[in-house]
């Protein structure tokens, strides 16, 4: 090595030397604040999905006021401060509600006033996000698994799960064409609403079964009859909530990031509670168009009935698919 190369090397190493012991951890690096002066801390608190509880520093000896503005979301108390008005340096909470929206990034500012001079500190609150067994359709999340046992999903999509009647959380198992009615099975049904009532519910907690509207929806965006070999799934059924171009290239892998659900063929109990129909899609909805119909959505081998011909009669059973309950924000 000459001696201009082993100078350079020299003066490298020196300089990387003093980089190196100038260097501090992390915990060193505070951002310096004079407690006498008024100063807000920190200018930014960002939030998960699920809210919690954050805190918010106010320096100086003065008197001060803390209000909430700009909010972006018309939930309201969505973030709260447990203080709003003081004298001198303060530690305040922010308490941050969990989150329902898939769309907005809410927004708050946090204003603190104090001797003629105010100072900003911004809320900002992730969106929601899609579970692993759930998928938006056409502003809804739907369950991409039945509901089982009132209260619980069943593991996967191309199981039936427990068979329900209109308005009634009690749960019946499928089974094969002509099966005979279940020992638990009512000697007669009660026409006692025309809708779902929440407390009759089966879904699990947050959830809700879905509305006749709502099915419909899923139906006219495509409805694709898939067999298991095409599917992957372990049963024959349908492919709703996406075009039929993009069903035929669906399978059990890949069918979430497609943006469709898999309904299985499953049928449904009669009102004596015996099997039939297995070769339909039979999906209980939540709103009846009247005394007698139950508000149940069919589909299979280009048989669609919304309603009609007695199909949806409110004692039947079928399988659910549930809706996420979500607070519409604007």
């Amino acid at each position: 090595m000459d001696n201009l190369k082993y100078v350079k090397y020299l003066i490298s190493v020196l300089v990387l030397m003093l980089i190196l012991s100038g260097c501090k951890s992390d915990s060193d690096y505070v951002i310096g604040t004079n407690q006498n002066e008024f100063g807000v801390f920190p200018v930014a608190i960002p939030v998960a999905t699920d809210g919690g509880t954050y805190e918010l520093t106010i320096t100086g000896n003065g008197a001060w006021t803390a209000t909430l503005t700009g909010s972006n979301s018309s939930v309201e108390k969505w973030c709260v401060l447990n203080e709003t008005s003081g004298i001198g340096g303060k530690v305040i909470t922010v308490t941050v509600q969990p989150s329902s929206s898939f769309a907005k990034l809410r927004s708050v500012y946090i204003e603190v006033t104090s001797g003629g001079k105010t100072l900003k500190s911004r809320v900002l609150q992730e969106t929601q996000r899609l579970g692993e067994n759930e998928v938006l359709i056409n502003g809804l999340v739907w369950s991409t698994v039945n509901v089982g046992e009132p209260g619980t999903f069943v593991d996967s999509p191309d199981d039936w799960g427990m068979w329900y009647q209109f308005n009634r959380n009690i749960g019946y198992p499928g089974g094969p064409p002509g099966d005979p009615a279940p020992e638990n099975w009512p000697a007669e049904y009660i026409n006692d609403d025309t809708h779902w009532l929440p407390e009759n519910d089966p879904s699990p907690e947050g959830w809700r079964v879905p509305t006749a509207a709502e099915m419909v929806a899923l139906w006219e965006i495509g409805a694709t009859q898939v067999s298991s070999a095409e599917s992957g799934f372990s049963t024959m059924g349908m492919i709703v909530g996406i075009s039929e171009e993009l069903a035929l290239t669906a399978n059990k892998d890949n069918l979430k990031q497609l943006g469709g659900i898999f309904l299985p063929q499953s049928g449904w109990r009669t009102a004596a509670g015996i099997v039939d129909r297995d070769w339909l899609v039979a999906v209980r909805t939540g709103t009846a168009l009247s005394q007698t119909h139950g508000g149940m959505t069919m589909g299979g081998w280009g048989y669609f009935d919304l309603w009609g011909y007695g199909d949806g009669q409110k004692p039947r059973a079928a399988m659910i698919r549930p809706v996420k309950i979500l607070e519409v924000e604007d």
